[in-house]
């Protein structure tokens, strides 16, 4: 993180003596909103590092307190129970726990927590006085927020008819994979040997089958959502349909939503902790175009936040009134890489006179020297430099888990002694990539491979990634030659691309991403474990047996997508191995990164960075007001945060990132030396 805002720092030297684009500075810019922290009994001390005059404002806060956001995906699943995308609902609905703006965990709906002295049995006390709530903002008849809304929620959960998609992340407290199990066998499972219960009206308790350290930061992804049976109920098959159909506890309320045009979020008056909302309104109008008129809008005022497209980005650093507006993006949560995929299920058609063929490809994805030479080809700096012209070479990454993430012993994780041959040498060696190339092609060849290798590779067309499909293809075309590979790209609309793409095999070679879901390494397995909708890897030649359905032992490969049924998966078998250890962290995550390291030897996964930070934003937003964690879906949510009159430059990001850094250590050094859960 150092390097990165030295870099940062030079390339942004000329902004110092800019104003901002709002107003004659951005002095109100070094504010940060009320936090507090948590003691073990989850009881939370106010702190003010504001300066705020007598009406509660920060100095600087605009008059209006209404964010306005541009959106080009529109909501293709309102399920809060489903992950489609999680921080939909992130400002509708709270979980248990919380966490502040410098990543530590605070009460929420959970007024307090303990855990017992082995470490399995985490009992939460639940707020007391929580109402549920329709989208107009009335109460649901009688109903409270109560213990059982948690075990509705994994109940619906853990029935594999729901295809909920996150079950697995239950499968560690006792009783739930066998209870899952079960039903998808078509057999009767009893709830009551699941160890996840409602021990009083406001008292829920989870009982693990081993200890879990890192157990709070699980709480904050959507199976932590509370649920009304009795709504769900009433609801049927509508449930989770669109605003009206779900019911809310959180922040906001979503009184309006019109497909394709726009969404209304408005500040919930009954909630709980109404003194740390301070926006007012939230409206976002849907625009196709959003990416590209984005920036010209928030100029004028119709906008409040702006990513700044690649495009543009030189001509607002070339104009010093453009240039006062702009701040990096903060550092995120997803790490990107690209992925052979094993289950190919793209239409075979002719291209310019290529055609792609799901037997030749998948001869070439099982084909380690094809793989490592499109691992050693790929240009990391030149696909960064799409989203970050700047200083792309300060985000590229070797390892599939994001940078910063977590550590044990000192030192960062994807430092650790088995990432280090990735992390620490550069992985662009063309020479290898060609020495790679003329080996795969010799064995190939011998295989009855026509060449070249014709690979499908759609890309996203709601951002920048169209130019980064034409930059890599055309990299490595040049690099390999066209002889030996030859790419068609084709471009999806975002509107539920990943279920048009990466989950359902519609490609051969793509770039993805990962955001972890909780604060253990483990969680960036997961893609590559058996059951989920990425690279299908199960299905590589000899990772895994597969059985027929009913055999002991075996997992279907994933609901709704990959029906066929599967056991002894190399990698995953590795990965619970490794995650056995829950006492010694340094050894568990050496163990974990020991996995890690075997996917990047076989070049099953080619890492890229955390491209989702690299870029620029205008925004009357300050990022170190919000709510922060390094997963789950904190990032999502507007607690705490102000609207202000001027837009945040460079110079000021990148002092207040510094000084944030420096307390967010204190405090966690603080937590941890008090033994308080963070």
């Amino acid at each position: 993180m150092k390097k990165w805002i030295a870099l940062l720092l030079t390339a942004m030297m000329m902004l110092s003596c800019l104003a901002g684009c709002g107003g004659d500075n951005n002095a109100a810019n070094n504010n940060n909103a009320s936090q507090g922290e948590a003691n073990n009994s989850g009881e939370q001390n106010g702190e003010n590092n504001a300066t705020t005059p007598d009406d509660g404002k920060p100095e600087g806060a605009a008059e209006e307190q209404v964010v306005k956001l541009l959106y080009t995906s529109e909501i293709s699943d309102w399920n809060p129970l489903h992950p489609s995308a999680g921080g939909t609902w992130a400002n509708w609905i709270d979980t248990l726990v919380e966490y502040d703006n410098y990543g530590l965990c605070q009460p929420c709906l959970a007024e307090s927590w303990t855990r017992s002295e082995d470490g399995l049995t985490w009992t939460f006390k639940v707020r007391e006085g929580v109402r549920w709530q329709q989208y107009d903002g009335s109460f649901y008849g009688d109903e409270y927020v109560k213990a059982e809304d948690w075990v509705t929620s994994a109940k619906w959960i853990l029935d594999p008819v729901n295809t909920a998609r996150t079950a697995d992340l239950l499968f560690d407290i006792v009783g739930a994979e066998d209870y899952y199990l079960a039903l998808e066998a078509g057999q009767t499972a009893d709830w009551e040997t699941v160890g996840i219960k409602a021990i009083s009206e406001y008292e829920i308790q989870y009982t693990l089958t081993e200890p879990c350290p890192w157990f709070l930061s699980r709480l904050t992804y959507n199976w932590g959502y509370p649920t009304s049976a009795k709504f769900m109920e009433e609801m049927g098959a509508s449930f989770g349909t669109d605003n009206t159909t779900i019911l809310y506890c959180g922040a906001f309320l979503c009184t309006e939503w019109e497909p394709q045009s726009y969404t209304l979020n408005e500040r919930n008056p009954e909630y709980w902790d109404i003194e740390d909302i301070h926006i007012e309104r939230i409206e976002e109008t849907y625009n196709a175009e959003a990416d590209v008129v984005g920036p010209e809008l928030l100029l004028r005022g119709d906008v409040t936040s702006a990513e700044i497209p690649g495009s543009q980005i030189d001509e607002w650093m070339s104009d010093p009134a453009k240039a006062a507006c702009i701040r990096p993006n903060r550092p995120g949560t997803y790490n990107y890489w690209f992925l052979f995929n094993f289950m190919p299920t793209y239409e075979e058609k002719t291209v310019d006179g290529y055609t792609l063929n799901h037997e030749q490809w998948l001869k070439a994805a099982n084909n380690l020297n094809f793989r490592k030479a499109l691992y050693y080809g790929v240009d990391r700096v030149k696909v960064i430099k799409i989203y970050d012209p700047y200083n792309a070479e300060a985000f590229v990454c070797g390892s599939i888990t994001k940078p910063d993430f977590c550590a044990a012993g000192g030192a960062d994780y994807i430092y650790s002694e088995p990432l280090k041959p990735y992390t620490t040498v550069d992985q662009f060696q063309p020479d290898e990539a060609v020495k790679y190339r003329d080996l795969a092609k010799a064995e190939l060849e011998a295989a009855g491979v026509t060449l070249p290798i014709v690979a499908y590779m759609p890309y996203n067309t709601g951002g920048s990634d169209g130019d980064m499909a034409v930059v890599v293809t055309q990299q490595l075309e040049a690099l390999l030659g066209t002889d030996f590979i030859k790419f068609i790209i084709e471009g999806y609309p975002d509107t539920d691309y990943l279920n048009n793409c990466r989950r359902s095999g519609n490609y051969s070679f793509q770039l993805c991403y990962w955001g972890p879901d909780y604060a253990d390494p483990l969680t960036y397995t997961d893609p590559f474990r058996l059951g989920q909708a990425y690279a299908y890897l199960w299905r590589a030649d000899g990772a895994a047996t597969q059985v027929e359905e009913g055999t002991p032992g075996a997992r279907k490969g994933r609901n709704g997508w990959d029906e066929t049924w599967w056991i002894h998966h190399d990698y995953t078998d590795m990965v619970e191995e490794a995650a056995k250890e829950v006492i010694d962290m340094e050894k568990r995550y050496n163990d974990l990164a020991e996995c890690e390291a075997w996917l990047l030897e076989n070049a099953y996964a080619i890492p890229v960075g955390p491209i989702g930070s690299c870029g620029y934003t205008a925004s009357y937003l300050n990022p170190f007001e919000s709510q922060f964690a390094p997963f789950g879906l904190s990032d999502a949510r507007y607690k705490y945060q102000w609207v202000y009159e001027d837009a945040m430059d460079s110079e000021t990001y990148l002092e207040q990132l510094e000084v944030w850094e420096q307390e967010r250590a204190a405090r966690i050094a603080a937590a941890q030396e008090a033994g308080i859960d963070y």
